[in-house]
């Protein structure tokens, strides 16, 4: 301890019956010293508390000694106020039995395995091995005739090795030893730098992915374990330490969450090094969002025209729509299932049209609601309205591919056509109103554009009378969407037998098929994206098999463009059928033994358990095994019912199929019906 230092005028080791002079140097003044010795865990003093720190000291056996100084101040009412120890080693021989003692390594880290080797000079040789971690000998492994030792460095500090050694036949504590002393580094700190939901939407019935960055040194290895905490607190482990910084679930209800991330090397003794903590919130379904509420008829109308108000929405599972028009005439169309309502005016004047939205679930009176402003008018004329759009082109749309769109539109004098291209709601081209009532949209960049359509009448006022907005979602490459798998018609598999898919989606040439094989949820096999769109496997076992297909297209650089899953049962052997007992005898007389055999199909390693029924009372007499018949003698004049129970051995239901055989047994002077009568 700071402020006393143990010094010795003979450095250890030393032989037994040397004198050893113990000098406590310290420059605490009024001290007063106590010396203590201790040897095999048994303490004993060997100086009271004196102003001497000086203690001479003659060894009588040898071992391994601990000397130990209190010291108090004068003044001081404790029993002690500071402390010191040193070690000292007692015996030696005057011939060598070491040669040397090697280490496997240089530096050592926590979790790294020692391995410690020592060489002498002749054999056999017994030998005993110390270990000192900062402080304290402890026994590693005693008297044997290994000349190494192996051991995991648990924890961080300075390490002591003392190797005592001896010949087979010596009577000796020991003849030779060697102490060795090396560094274990501790463990660097672990910091998780950045924990995150990387799911684009946190929806329930999505799979929900997070990711968690940590630092660390690089060749150590990290476990990871995750803790979902719900809004009850409810705790659930869903991944128990593992390398895998990536978990995903899917979540069936919606609240909110927390998911707690504990972090630990490999070897480190803490429950944990690091962990944190990230909420979030699981929806429903997505946001309710209107994109746009329009009319193909551009205001102001005539009275009697037909305004279709549409709604473009986004979100949710089951949308409901409400329209509701205020001005002279008033109209609330309530929720319906269709996103356009047809209104026909009869009284002029200005209007305000508000169109809700929302989820079929949603108990509020609406979760999206935008308005527009309309005004009826009296004069007559024919509408400007578009019948029909008409694409030519596939349902995916591709970068530098021309798409063709044709209007249809009726009603005025003399018919206009304008196009207008937006790309992220900026405005990339526009050809204004002409004669033409197509034009060919190529576009040079993925993402997602517009294209509104304007028609008007040559002699109109107006911007437009009328118009109309395509969307379309620009893409690299088609889509790699599995459209089916197949599968070979079987409704009862089992072990052994080939199980065949087979994946049908379009564009085949440049679809990669990933498939992940997994039994009772354990990962079997991985496949890389490959380009056969069949997998055949052959279940050596029974359980679930879980079969996982992602599709891609060649070109996607990251993930999958769509995948599906398909849940297999497969059985070890086929169920236990047409179980039926037998009996040995056509005449059955009481106080005359009988024997029942059960015959069965299917089922593997049958078990069997049978009960008897007399005098109205059922009664097991033979547990489940292997024994398929049951010998017995009635006693008792009357009717008797056996029943059996059979299953396969490795089956832990209570039984798979059963028969009951009845039958009567009488006294030998009364002639009674033959078995084969009460069969029938």
């Amino acid at each position: 301890m700071k402020g006393m230092e143990i010094n010795f005028s003979l450095d250890s080791p030393q032989r037994k019956g040397e004198k050893i002079e113990i000098n406590v140097d310290s420059k605490i003044e009024n001290l007063l010293y106590k010396f203590f010795i201790g040897v095999d865990g048994v303490w004993s003093t060997l100086q009271d508390f004196s102003e001497s720190n000086k203690y001479s000291w003659i060894p009588e056996r040898d071992g391994k000694y601990i000397i130990m100084v209190q010291g108090r101040l004068k003044n001081s009412k404790k029993a002690f106020d500071y402390v010191t120890r040193a070690d000292y080693i007692v015996g030696v021989d005057d011939e060598s039995l070491i040669k040397d003692v090697y280490l496997n390594k240089e530096d050592y880290s926590v979790g790294d395995k020692i391995n410690i080797s020592v060489d002498t000079y002749r054999i056999p040789l017994l030998f005993k091995y110390w270990l000192r971690i900062n402080d304290g000998w402890e026994l590693m492994k005693n008297y044997c005739l290994e000349n190494n030792l192996n051991f995991t460095a648990n924890t961080g500090g300075v390490y002591d090795i003392l190797i005592e050694c001896k010949e087979v036949d010596s009577k000796n504590n020991f003849d030779d030893f060697k102490r060795i002393s090396f560094k274990v580094k501790d463990i660097d700190n672990i910091e998780i730098k950045d924990f995150k939901c990387i799911s684009p939407q946190i929806m329930v019935g999505e799979e929900l992915v997070f990711k968690v960055d940590s630092e660390n040194e690089k060749d150590r290895m990290l476990l990871y374990k995750f803790h979902k905490i719900d809004s009850k607190g409810n705790v659930r482990c869903i991944q128990d330490f593992s390398t895998k910084n990536l978990i995903s679930y899917v979540e069936k209800e919606k609240g909110e969450y927390k998911l707690l991330c504990m972090v630990k090397d490999m070897y480190s003794p803490r429950e944990y090094d690091d962990r944190a903590l990230i909420n979030y919130e699981v929806e429903p379904y997505k946001k309710v969002k209107i994109k746009e509420f329009t009319s193909d008829l551009n205001s102001p109308q005539l009275i009697d025209t037909e305004v279709n108000l549409k709604v473009i929405a986004e979100g949710g599972k089951k949308l409901l729509y409400r329209f509701i028009i205020e001005g002279n005439e008033s109209k609330d169309t309530g929720y319906l299932r269709e996103n356009n309502f047809i209104w026909k005016c009869t009284l002029e004047g200005n209007y305000l049209i508000r169109a809700m939205v929302k989820d079929i679930s949603y108990d509020g009176e609406y979760e999206e609601i935008r308005e527009i402003e309309y005004s009826i008018n009296k004069k007559s004329s024919i509408p400007v309205i578009i019948k029909d759009i008409k694409l030519e082109g596939d349902r995916y749309h591709l970068i530098n591919e021309t798409i063709n769109i044709k209007v249809e539109a009726q009603g005025g004098l003399d018919l206009k056509y304008a196009f207008i291209v937006y790309k992220e709601e900026k405005q990339v081209e526009l050809i204004e109103y002409g004669d033409c009532n197509w034009v060919n949209f190529t576009p040079e960049e993925i993402g997602e554009y517009e294209l509104e359509i304007r028609v008007k009448d040559k002699y109109s006022q107006k911007e437009y009378d009328c118009h109309s907005i395509l969307t379309f979602n620009i893409k690299e490459y088609i889509p790699g969407n599995i459209d089916y798998v197949l599968l070979n018609s079987k409704e009862y598999y089992m072990v052994g037998d080939d199980i065949n898919l087979e994946v049908i989606s379009e564009n085949t040439k440049d679809i990669l098929i990933k498939y992940i094989l997994r039994v009772d949820e354990h990962l079997v096999e991985e496949t890389d994206f490959i380009k056969s769109k069949k997998y055949i496997f052959t279940p050596r076992c029974s359980g679930t098999y879980s079969i996982e297909i992602q599709g891609k297209n060649k070109r996607c650089k990251e993930g999958y463009d769509s995948k599906k899953q398909i849940k297999i049962k497969v059985h070890d052997t086929l169920p236990i059928i047409n179980t039926k007992l037998t009996i040995d005898k056509t005449y059955i007389y009481i106080n005359e033994p009988i024997t029942l055999t059960v015959q069965n199909e299917g089922g593997r390693d049958v078990c069997y358990e049978f009960y008897i029924m007399e005098q109205g009372e059922w009664r097991r007499v033979q547990a489940y095994s292997k024994k398929n018949y049951y010998g017995f003698i009635p006693f008792i004049e009357g009717s008797y019912k056996v029943l059996v129970l059979t299953k396969s051995s490795h089956k832990k239901c209570a039984y798979e199929d059963y028969d009951i055989f009845e039958f009567e047994a009488y006294e030998e002077m009364k002639t009674p019906k033959s078995i084969v009568d009460y069969a029938l």
